[in-house]
């Protein structure tokens, strides 16, 4: 149910301005030095791009700066543009244009990971503890103030009232119509009197659906492809370390295992938690969920809606391994004395990840009541 937030647009916009500000330090601060035997190396949050796609793996490169300065730079500066155009108290001079960008950010809230990264420069500090000297900079400090400053800008922006404060609905003295459809986006709710339903929303002009057209076919198809690259995804090595000349292929649950043999339990809980436990509970829950609703069980509704909207929050934090791939594959790059490479395996698991969160998304958890019932949309 809603609830009012404290604060509104005069607290969200200055920790806005200040995650910005802390953006433009995390982009031009190296975040983290290693020393290895009077060799130094300082890593940028591009510097791991670029070693990634130098090793060819370019998709990798390519998702790890969508996630960590794509998604958060847009994201940031789009909520910054929005909540200027209400500051003062007045509707925006284009309520379309505004309700859309503001619209673009909330769509990229999930996708927006630098506080998964700043968990991964976390675990990739760890690991080089007894392997090499390493030390947090300026990119790191001002990384972990901006998870703080986003955190807080989230906490101030109330939006159910920003929605109507950039385009409010006077209530309406006509008889009500027999049927309503909601926008998934602002939450507006429209009513019609005949099918089909208007086809997008007059806020945010996005589409509408009475539900999410064929959600169980194709969240059916992302969690089979998601089973088949889990697999690959854990057999294979995520990452080699070279020490003097000798590889040592690494998988997800061998790095779990390095972090239980160096006695730092509480991180490789963490690690394991994120890498191997959500990754399951994803797959089996949304394997659940589609059988479920295929066959019309009843069974336990408002448990599976509840571990629906569980998994679709944390999801994205399975992205740990990869963040600290790339942070290692940046750092550590001493030649024969010291290098680390990503493998196939970490394409495999990023896959999974990515799949599961568009899985988790796409699928429509009312189909689970309307099937119960009887009902179909498809």
């Amino acid at each position: 149910m809603y609830r009012h937030v404290a604060g509104g647009v005069r607290h969200a916009l200055p920790m806005a301005l200040t995650a910005l500000l802390l953006l433009g330090l995390i982009a031009v601060n190296p975040l983290m030095a290693v020393h290895i035997q009077g060799n130094d190396r300082a890593g940028l949050v591009t510097t791991g791009l670029e070693a990634l796609a130098e090793q060819g793996m370019w998709p990798l490169s390519l998702l790890v700066g969508l996630l960590v300065l794509g998604a958060p730079v847009v994201r940031v500066v789009g909520v910054i543009a929005v909540l200027l155009r209400l500051h003062g108290g007045r509707p925006p001079e284009s309520p379309h244009t505004t309700a859309r960008l503001f619209a673009l950010t909330e769509s990229l809230r999930p996708w927006a990971m630098l506080d998964v990264f700043l968990l991964g420069l976390l675990v990739g500090y760890s690991k080089l503890y007894g392997f090499a000297n390493a030390e947090l900079l300026t990119g790191g400090l001002a990384l972990g103030g901006y998870v703080l400053a986003i955190t807080a800008m989230d906490q101030g922006l109330d939006r159910r009232a920003l929605w109507s404060a950039i385009d409010h609905v006077p209530a309406d003295p006509s008889p009500p119509p027999q049927r309503w459809v909601a926008c998934a986006v602002c939450q507006r709710v429209h009513g019609h009197d005949h099918e089909p339903p208007p086809q997008r929303c007059t806020r945010c002009g996005s589409r509408m659906h009475a539900r999410e057209p064929d959600s169980l076919g194709r969240t059916t198809a992302l969690v089979a492809t998601s089973a088949i690259l889990y697999v690959p995804a854990n057999l294979l090595p995520v990452m080699t370390v070279v020490n003097f000349g000798q590889g040592d292929p690494s998988t997800i649950l061998g790095g779990v295992g390095e972090l239980a043999g160096s006695g730092m339990w509480p991180l490789a809980l963490l690690v394991f938690v994120a890498s191997v436990a959500v990754p399951l509970l994803k797959l089996g829950g949304l394997a659940w969920f589609v059988v479920a609703a295929w066959r019309g069980s009843a069974a336990r509704l408002q448990g599976r809606t509840r571990l629906y909207r569980f998994i679709d929050a944390i999801g994205r934090w399975s992205n740990v391994d990869v963040f600290m791939i790339a942070i290692l594959t940046a750092l550590v790059q001493f030649g024969a004395v010291a290098s680390v490479r990503a493998d196939a395996g970490a394409i495999a698991f990023a896959a999974v990840v990515i799949l599961t969160m568009l899985a988790s998304h796409i699928f429509d958890p009312r189909v689970m009541w309307d099937r119960a019932d009887g009902v179909r949309h498809d």
